[in-house]
């Protein structure tokens, strides 16, 4: 067994198996201390730091495995202790376990309990299929609705509460809390709040972020130290960040590149036509038909392609209700003068008209 930091080569493993004895001891009297071990524990602080590292992860289980394969895993693991000090035990007046099964019992309590640390730092992923919407309530009390075809990341701590929008749109209702900010990761963009409403799109190469209720900043990945020139830095956002008001609208490109094309823009909007997707309404105000067609698809398994690039730039508003694709293609293709083909896997492909 490695020796851990304050803990000498030559009684390492000795301290530890002292230590997990004890630990076993303890739960098989259902007792929090006795004053035999007590005595144990303050006779050295070695001992102290022996007993520190045994039992440390085995709170952390017992204070932090609130999800049920948790709960499981530390059951699991004091039952294979129980078993182990059982069948190693031997009767010497104080009733001491051999060697071997106190090193079994040490490895068994520190492996699980840095086992639960490490599920414990895994995000937890919430995502919608095709034609899906869904609300998740967070332990926080903050609520995210889900789009249609979206997915998120959700990371909260002591100190902190991360979500990362990987695809789609959600909308995010934040419980106030100013000792733990709330932020939300998009692309290269990174929107925080301590308590308000406000929704975030990845639609295409763009991110649009629209705050709804209350008060947010947008601030770009690394603080805006970019090593890139050029296109890059017209896509960045002020240094101290960019502060939104209720009803305003932040549309940027989503990546920080030199491939970012156009410097981000502030609009106003209709709320209720901006959050309409709730409803499985769809509202394109002055959208580009490639960002139009991309939200159109996250409804049906019916896809739209857009094989021209002039078509996909074109300019388009209209209101859809979720899943009506060929109604949005009949619609475009007269207004923008488009026509279409269909593939043999049902793929509708628009281009302009020759």
């Amino acid at each position: 067994m490695s020796t851990s930091a304050g803990l000498d080569p030559f009684d390492d493993d000795t301290l530890l198996e002292e230590a997990a004895r004890w630990l076993a001891l303890l739960h098989e009297q259902n007792a929090a201390t006795t004053p035999e071990f007590e005595a144990w524990r303050c006779a050295s602080p070695k001992h102290e730091q022996a007993w520190a590292r045994v039992a440390a992860p085995w709170r952390l289980l017992a204070e932090h495995a609130t999800a049920p394969e948790l709960i499981a895993l530390r059951g699991a693991a004091l039952e294979r202790a129980r078993r182990t000090v059982r069948s190693r035990w031997r009767s010497r007046g104080n009733r001491l376990l051999s060697t071997r099964a106190l090193s079994a019992a040490a490895a068994i309590l520190v492996a699980m309990g840095a086992g639960a640390f490490y599920v414990r730092q895994l995000p937890t992923v919430y995502r919608t299929d095709i034609g899906e919407r869904r609300v998740v309530r967070l332990d926080d009390g903050s609520t995210i609705g889900l789009d249609s075809l979206s997915e998120v990341s959700v990371h909260h701590s002591k100190y902190s509460r991360e979500v990362t929008l990987v695809r789609g749109q959600a909308r995010f209702d934040v419980a106030h809390d100013v000792e733990r900010p709330f932020s939300v990761q998009a692309g290269d963009r990174k929107v925080v709040a301590t308590g308000t409403s406000f929704d975030v799109d990845l639609v295409g190469p763009d991110v649009v972020i629209t705050l709804i209720v209350g008060h947010v900043v947008v601030l770009d990945r690394q603080g805006n130290d970019l090593e890139a020139g050029g296109q890059a830095r017209e896509a960045a956002l002020p240094k101290e960040g960019l502060n939104l008001e209720p009803g305003e609208r932040l549309v940027a490109p989503a990546r920080l590149s030199t491939a970012a094309r156009g410097a981000p823009s502030l609009q106003h909007v209709n709320l209720e036509r901006a959050t309409a997707w709730q409803a499985g309404q769809l509202v394109f105000d002055d959208e580009s038909l490639a960002a139009a067609v991309e939200r159109i698809n996250r409804y049906s398994s019916s896809k739209v392609r857009v094989t021209d690039p002039a078509a996909a730039t074109m300019r388009f508003s209209g209101v859809f209700r979720e899943g009506e694709t060929q109604a949005f293609v009949d619609t475009v293709k007269q207004y923008l003068s488009l026509e279409e083909s269909v593939r043999t896997d049902g793929t509708v492909e628009l281009r302009r008209r020759e």
